[in-house]
């Protein structure tokens, strides 16, 4: 799928290392309601869903395998990560699989982590499914701060939460900035759970 060899955990096995962050998600979202694997995918990459959780009415979706890559922050920094992406409705799985697994393969062509305040643009056959033209990564402030950061791996795995935003909100982050843009978010308090919510700018 992505033309190149993963660069694996130097602590964990693969196998210790999905178990990892399996248990870390489990222990903060309950059990694991489904999965899905990429099929073509070389390196196990997957999704899996946790339903009713962090709240009865929000379903989290969350890759798991895409930490097995050493991601550059900086020519001397490295770091992994994995994506979480809640939503409240039905009937969504389709669309945020395909989301979560595009939003790695982004990150996968150049190896680069995605960073606090990144806007990622889609393309139009994603926005045209999802509704939504860009997704903007955050800290997953829904949920305990202890869930942001996976021990165990070297070097350490983070959460990134990937937040669907419209093509006004990205604009607004390109021209003001990620902190303007979450000021901005803490007053108008848009439920970012919701793909049917209205943009606030």
């Amino acid at each position: 799928m992505y033309g190149y060899d993963a660069q694996v955990a130097t602590v964990l096995t693969i196998k210790e290392l999905v178990m990892n962050i399996i248990g870390h998600a489990e222990k903060f979202l309950g059990n694991i309601s489904q999965g899905w694997k990429e099929k073509s995918s070389s390196d196990g990459l997957r999704v899996v869903c946790f339903r009713g959780a962090p709240l009865e009415t929000v379903d989290t979706y969350m890759t798991v395998g895409l930490s097995r890559h050493e991601l550059r922050i900086s020519d001397e920094k490295k770091i992994r990560q994995e994506l979480v992406c809640p939503v409240s409705g039905a009937g969504l799985s389709e669309r945020i699989i395909s989301l979560l697994l595009f939003i790695s393969e982004y990150i996968l062509v150049g190896h680069n982590a995605v960073l606090r305040g990144h806007v990622i643009r889609l393309p139009e056959d994603a926005v045209n499914k999802l509704g939504f033209d860009a997704v903007y990564c955050a800290i997953p402030v829904f949920m305990d701060d202890d869930f942001a950061t996976i021990g165990g791996s070297q070097p350490l795995t983070v959460i990134v939460w990937a937040v669907p935003i419209y093509a006004s909100e990205a604009d607004y982050v390109d021209a003001n900035g990620w902190g303007k843009f979450e000021e901005l978010l803490e007053e108008e308090s848009p439920d970012l759970f919701s793909l049917r919510r209205e943009p606030i700018i």
